[in-house]
């Protein structure tokens, strides 16, 4: 079931990898000759770059965690309050709902751009501090524009109307109806999006933090700074979706709640909590002052990266591997309204639930795990992923058991796994970083695993057409239908076994991943097939996340529609 397969986007990209290769060059201040891959060999206890081991506690340690928490705050707080507050509070159409939860998203798409403005234009000589400042500018802006902008009387003025079939509606109740609310939905979606803008760019400038980080760890021990920020972002998260399943579960919110906050009190909450990081950011971010780097000598050694073997290798194992481990089947939601009965509260606690668990893969992992087989375990989490997932999703769908927290409980087991997979597979982005592009390539690799959505989405509509697993199919509850979602969800545990044939495109550890680098040669044929592919991804995404914004079109299947 769907519920236990994690988005692209629930905290970031299962893969990620940055790599550099350069020739010498004179240095004359504004060439591109501090991009190069540090002889590991060279470096005491295996490092990847020179430098004392980062301390997480040390000052710019400090100004870094800050980074990620109120990146998690934000990422796990604006998109969760689409579906209270545009939805239930405004009653927006589906296709505002569905623009909102487009666009929130749409940024993560063009991360690699952001990562090149970092690289090559430093404000003041500052690449990463000076951004993170602007896109921190930019989201809280944009907060304090939620915060200081009346949400309105919400659709329904009466709580109690929400329960009424609009064909039995009095005149009394007509005239209580705040028809109007909806039009306030579109401003809060282009706000929802530039503050997203800004959270975004201050990420990937703090990725590329991460990178040199990491770099200057042991071999042994690299991965510890990787696994301590993603627990804190992901403590940060939790947090964010807290406040808003228990500040909007009001009675104007369709909860059951006697109290709740309006939207500008909730944008208010979280404005404050992200100002610090404006002062935070410029004092405690350690950076050195770097000249501005020559575009053209830059895209250069961009395109000399791409053609090493180590390089397509990893973006093909990437993109390929999340299109396929990421189709899912479509009736998972109305399965779990109808068939289970599940309430959107106990929805959020599970999803809160989720996200510890979650977090917890990432303690293993960061304190026991850090040598174990990148392949290996990637295909261990995965078999334990579909044998938990198939127990509840069979039993529900067959009327053996069926209960909400069956249904939600067990699936949650998949996330301490989950999270030992996911945050294996992100070492590989130090083990491939250079010097000088960590912010484009990180930003390339993270942002091919989101490309990977909406192709595997196309794909999920495409097989379970045939199957008409339609809602009202799904009330009926016969055996025919039982069996068509039987096939559906066979069909996905199938895409998923299929995923694992790309692991041999994955290195095995750190080592291997060095030596690929030092012996794997390069090919322009292969590096212009990378770029082909994963720029055509690209332009499908924006297309389809385009035409998913307009009700002429978000009905297409390629747009996530179920057909016109």
């Amino acid at each position: 079931m769907v519920a236990s397969r994690p988005s692209n986007l629930d905290i970031p990209v299962r893969l990620s990898y940055v790599s550099g290769a350069s020739q010498a060059k004179v240095n004359n201040g504004n060439d591109y000759s501090n991009v190069k891959t540090p002889d590991a060999a060279n470096l005491e206890g295996g490092a990847l770059r020179e430098g004392e081991v980062p301390s997480l506690t040390s000052q710019d340690g400090l100004g870094l965690l800050f980074q990620y928490c109120v990146v998690g705050i934000n990422y796990g707080l604006l998109p969760a309050t689409i579906y209270p507050f545009l939805q239930q509070y405004l009653n927006a159409t589906g296709s505002q709902v569905t623009t909102a939860n487009t666009l929130v998203i749409l940024p993560w798409s063009f991360k690699v751009f952001y990562g090149v403005l970092s690289d090559c234009v430093p404000i003041y000589g500052y690449r990463r501090k000076s951004w993170m400042l602007v896109g921190w500018v930019v989201c809280l802006a944009m907060l304090l524009v939620m915060a200081t902008s009346p949400a309105g009387d919400p659709y329904y003025t009466v709580p109690s109307d929400r329960d009424v079939n609009p064909a039995d509606y009095t005149p009394e109740i007509e005239a209580r109806i705040n028809t109007d609310a909806g039009n306030q939905a579109g401003k809060y979606v282009m706000y929802m999006f530039f503050a997203a803008f800004g959270y975004v760019l201050a990420v990937v400038c703090a990725d590329s933090i991460v990178v040199d980080f990491a770099q200057r760890e042991p071999i042994e021990q690299r991965g510890k700074t990787q696994s301590a920020i993603y627990t804190v972002r992901t403590v940060f998260v939790i947090i964010g979706q807290l406040l808003v399943g228990f500040c909007f579960n009001g009675e104007e919110y369709g909860g059951d709640f006697n109290f709740s906050l309006n939207f500008p009190e909730l944008m208010s909450i979280v404005a404050v909590i992200t100002a610090p990081i404006l002062p935070i950011t410029w004092y405690l971010v350690k950076e050195e002052k770097k000249p501005r780097i020559e575009f053209r000598q830059y895209m250069s050694e961009f395109w000399t990266l791409l053609q090493k073997r180590a390089v397509y290798q990893v973006v093909f194992y990437q993109f390929f591997q999340n299109v396929f481990s990421s189709i899912s089947y479509t009736a998972s939601s109305p399965v779990k309204s109808y068939m289970v009965g599940v309430t959107p509260i106990n929805n959020t606690i599970s999803e809160i639930f989720a996200n510890v668990l979650f977090m917890a893969g990432i303690m293993v992992t960061s304190k026991w795990g850090l040598n174990w087989s990148w392949r290996k375990m990637i295909l261990f989490t995965g078999i334990f992923v579909i044998i938990a997932d198939s127990i509840t999703t069979f039993l529900t769908i067959w009327d053996v058991f069926r209960s909400q927290w069956f249904w939600l409980g067990l699936p949650l087991a998949v996330k301490l796994p989950y999270g030992v997979g996911w945050m294996i597979g992100n070492f590989v982005i130090v083990e491939l970083a250079g010097i000088g592009n960590e912010g484009a390539i990180y930003g390339l690799i993270t942002m091919v695993g989101n490309l990977a959505s909406p192709f595997a989405q196309a794909l999920t509509l495409l097989i379970d057409q045939p199957l008409n697993l339609t809602t009202a199919r799904i009330q009926a509850d016969d055996n025919s239908i039982r069996t068509d979602l039987t096939y559906a969800v066979l069909i996905m545990y199938g895409m998923t076994i299929f995923s694992w044939a790309f692991l041999v495109f994955l290195p095995r550890q750190k080592a291997e991943t060095q030596e690929l680098l030092r012996t794997g040669g390069s090919s322009k044929i292969m590096g212009g097939i990378t770029v082909a592919y994963v720029s055509f991804a690209m332009v499908w995404s924006l297309m389809t996340n385009i035409m998913a914004m307009f009700e002429s079109t978000s009905c297409l299947l390629i747009a996530g529609g179920k057909g016109c």
